[in-house]
């Protein structure tokens, strides 16, 4: 039976005036039997906790059933992430479960390129007989995962899974950007920020309340959890007026790319004044000063290079700023008790992101924010039970997915993949894509749509019918959110431990399986050391193993209350333990019921946790930076000394910086823009978030919220860049780059830096099975294939592009704003 949500909610007596979403004129498909029971059954309202899962935030979710039929959302007021909130994404749950276009069952494609349907047992015995056959060549390796699912334990056993055939071809395309950290820390994710102790915060190009890894934990931190007095200050450095630079106490634009500039003259205006942390950097620091390594050379020290070459007049003019803003942005960092620097967002997404994101955590140290309330810290560990060892575990060096080129340090997974199964270096056989769109997402998406047509057998998991899925030979449609054993553990960047758990408040309403059930039963059909590596016989018994590490531990608490840190860390500090679980069972329960777990306490003074690298410092000169562009230097003679070497591997990556200046936070200049082109920032918005949010109707009429945009794209532009280029608000635009062209409405932008292009992401599908299909454009099909010099990645802002008029704003559009006229 086939309802409008306004007929729903009256069936179930629960219809309200003016219903939002009915003004979309979406339809909701709920199954016959589910209409029928709750008309027949006794009205009984309750309430489940669970968590989102529609993004990689893991907000805690509370959902409103009647007679067990999910019918409202809304946030968990206990969970310590989002403490309530919940973003448009979020409410948009329950049109994702009750979307038409989900994918009922599983479909093969056949010759002709039509999907037809067929048995789970068909499916599977399909793959099975594939995986079992290379298995027994000792061809393990010809079998690749994409993953885009962001939870940790799915991915742990996604890895498990592709190993025990025999395979290192394993990739998450949801980690996070971790490598500046790793240079600098040596971790190998980013390490949290104490946003909920902060007094001020210091964010280059993140737009924390709507694109950061976690906006309702961002909020709630600096502004829903706190009185208005102690509200954290906030300072945004960026080219774009976002919803969170609109609301930042000062906001400066500048150019695209010179972030790291702008972090640079703030660090030199610390050390020329005093203002930095003077124990911290003599006690837990390497390269600041200048010094002698153990072959007796002189290296240079980070203080020298911050005072010679980035004094606030030059890094004012490399940043396209006036000189005043970066003194004074310093100088309110330095009165402040409890500040931290951040970077993520376009700051970290052109080809010099990694740098950029080195020069900033700069600042923290300078700072001394490490291991102190409102700075850097590590969340404590969560103690999960560990998967035994394989007995024979591939190694990663021969991964298609391992660097050979693009970076120094890593190659862009889906690049590496079409580039790999093209030229040959790395047959493929059978793919899994599992949670991920790579066709619409990756801007290598045409050679990885080349390479999909030689791999025998792509297997697609995903609940609706998006590009990537229309691409697989078969695809084997996965349950949403509300239908799913799932967990969320700590987002990137947040400073405490938090395991959020899902559990199904309704039963799947298609022929839909869990991914993890998926390759548990493919496990089980391959059999042998395959099947003996998974021996779990549900997704569900699996997340029960791993959680029962928890109860065994003895540390952190399931969320049962409004509890505050502060009362937590006073009971830990005189050995008590906060409603501690000793028995799994009870823990399992209450995890289900309450839906959420958590550790708010750390233990101080861990440097070596927080520095696990050799040096046990926070190192201004990388030594591990260094090795590597040694060994850059080498691949042509290894009787090159280091020095040699080191000059050759920085010349290799096409730097401007020259010898121990590589290895030291410093600016790398973006690509140089050719007349007439203007760079382009693409942004995600927060209606974007997570790869189902193009189900909703919903989000697709509030996509351009800011700029009261639905339904399509637009281009952000300043005032003054309008004014240059002829056009005005409303007006509709090609914008063109050399990889060919989109279409968008020009919305103009005061406050904007001047002569920069930002376009949102999100849209632009042109798979048939989406609500979105055919909606807008997608700005990654015309970025140029630029990378990140040190990670490798594609970067989405290293692309430059025209706008060409294409029409005038059409009569009874959106009025032009006022500042267009001034």
């Amino acid at each position: 039976m086939i309802l409008d949500r306004r007929e729903l909610l009256k069936v179930l007596g629960l219809a309200t005036s003016g219903a939002t979403l009915g003004a979309c004129g979406r339809v909701w498909k709920v199954p016959g039997r589910l209409v029928e029971r709750a008309l027949r059954g006794p009205g009984l309202e309750t309430f489940a906790q669970t968590i989102c899962g529609l993004c990689e935030g893991g907000c805690g979710l509370t959902v409103r059933l009647f007679d067990d039929l999910p019918v409202g959302l809304k946030g968990n007021p206990k969970h310590p992430l989002n403490r309530g909130g919940l973003c448009p994404v979020g409410q948009a749950g329950l049109e994702v479960l009750y979307a038409p276009e989900r994918v009922t069952g599983p479909l093969r494609r056949d010759e002709a390129g039509r999907y037809r349907p067929v048995t789970w047992d068909e499916a599977l015995a399909e793959v099975a007989a594939r995986l079992v056959a290379l298995s027994g060549q000792r061809q393990g390796r010809r079998v690749a995962l994409l993953s885009g699912e962001p939870g940790g334990l799915f991915a742990d056993l996604a890895a498990r899974f592709v190993q025990a055939l025999g395979s290192p071809n394993v990739a998450h395309l949801a980690e996070p950007a971790a490598l500046a950290y790793r240079l600098t820390q040596g971790l190998e994710r980013p390490p949290g920020f104490d946003l909920s102790h902060a007094d001020l915060v210091l964010s280059f190009g993140l737009d924390l309340f709507e694109d950061g890894p976690a906006p309702m934990h961002a909020i709630a931190a600096l502004i829903g959890a706190r009185p208005e007095a102690a509200r954290a200050a906030l300072i945004h450095v960026g080219t774009r007026l976002s919803p969170t630079a609109a609301k930042a106490e000062q906001r400066v634009a500048i150019a695209p790319g010179t972030h790291a500039a702008f972090a640079l003259g703030v660090a030199h205006v610390l050390v020329r004044e005093g203002s930095y942390d003077r124990r911290f950097v003599a006690e837990h620091t390497l390269g600041f000063d200048d010094w002698t390594d153990e072959q007796g050379r002189a290296r240079l020290g980070f203080r020298r290079l911050l005072l010679e070459r980035y004094y606030p007049d030059r890094a004012a003019h490399l940043a396209g700023c006036d000189a005043g803003r970066i003194v004074a942005v310093a100088r309110r960092l330095a009165r402040a008790t409890a500040p931290v620097a951040v970077a993520d967002g376009e700051a970290i997404q052109g080809a010099k992101g990694t740098w950029t994101a080195i020069a900033v955590h700069a600042l923290n140290a300078l700072l001394g924010a490490f291991d102190r309330p409102g700075g850097v810290v590590l969340p404590a560990p969560i103690s999960l039970t560990p998967l035994p060892p394989l007995a024979e575990a591939p190694g990663g060096d021969d991964s298609l997915f391992a660097p050979r080129g693009a970076g120094a340090f890593g190659d862009d997974p889906v690049e590496a993949l079409a580039a790999r199964v093209l030229d040959g270096s790395t047959p493929v056989e059978v793919l899994f894509v599992v949670g991920a769109n790579p066709l619409h997402t990756s801007p290598d998406a045409d050679r990885l749509r080349q390479a999909l047509e030689r791999i025998p057998l792509v297997v697609a998991l995903a609940p609706f019918l998006d590009e990537t899925a229309a691409a697989a030979h078969l695809l084997l449609p996965t349950h949403v959110p509300l239908e799913a054993w799932r967990e969320a553990t700590t987002p990137s960047g947040v400073a405490f431990s938090t395991l959020g758990l899902a559990h199904p408040v309704i039963a799947p309403l298609h022929d839909t399986r869990h991914p993890g059930d998926v390759l548990l039963e493919l496990a089980r059909r391959a059999e042998g050391a395959v099947g003996a590596a998974a021996p779990w016989p549900t997704y569900q018994a699996y997340l029960e193993h791993r959680l029962t590490g928890l109860a065994a531990a003895g540390q952190g608490s399931v969320v049962a209350g409004s509890f505050e840190e502060s009362w937590i860390h006073f009971l830990e500090d005189r050995g008590w333990r906060f409603l501690q679980h000793n028995d799994p069972a009870e823990l399992w329960q209450d995890l289900v019921r309450e839906g959420s777990w958590w550790n708010p306490v750390r233990s101080p003074g861990d440097w070596a946790r927080l520095f696990p690298h050799a040096s046990g410092r926070f190192e201004f000169f990388s030594l591990a930076l260094e090795r590597r562009l040694v060994e850059l230097g080498r691949r042509e003679s290894d009787a090159l000394d280091s020095a040699e070497a080191l000059a050759r591997g920085v010349a290799a990556l096409g730097l401007t910086a020259r010898g121990d200046e590589a290895c030291l936070p410093h600016f790398e200049p973006p690509r140089a823009t050719a007349e007439g082109s203007l760079p382009l920032v693409p942004f995600r918005p927060l209606t974007a978030r997570g790869s189902l949010a193009a189900a909703s109707p919903m989000l697709l009429e509030m996509f351009g919220y800011p700029v009261l945009s639905g339904w399509e794209t637009w281009v952000e532009i300043a005032p003054a860049t309008a004014a240059q280029l002829d056009l005005g608000d409303g007006d509709r635009v090609a914008v063109e780059s050399g990889r060919g062209a989109i279409e968008a409405v020009v919305r103009l932008k005061p406050g904007a830096a001047s002569g920069v292009v930002h376009v949102p992401l999100g849209l632009g599908h042109r798979a048939p099975g989406s609500p979105a299909a055919g909606v807008g454009a997608n700005p990654v099909e015309i970025l140029e294939p630029v990378h990140d010099d040190l990670s490798g990645m594609l970067a989405l802002a290293a692309t430059h592009v025209r706008l060409r008029l294409l029409e005038r704003r059409r009569h009874g559009g959106p009025a032009p704003l006022e500042e267009a006229h001034g």
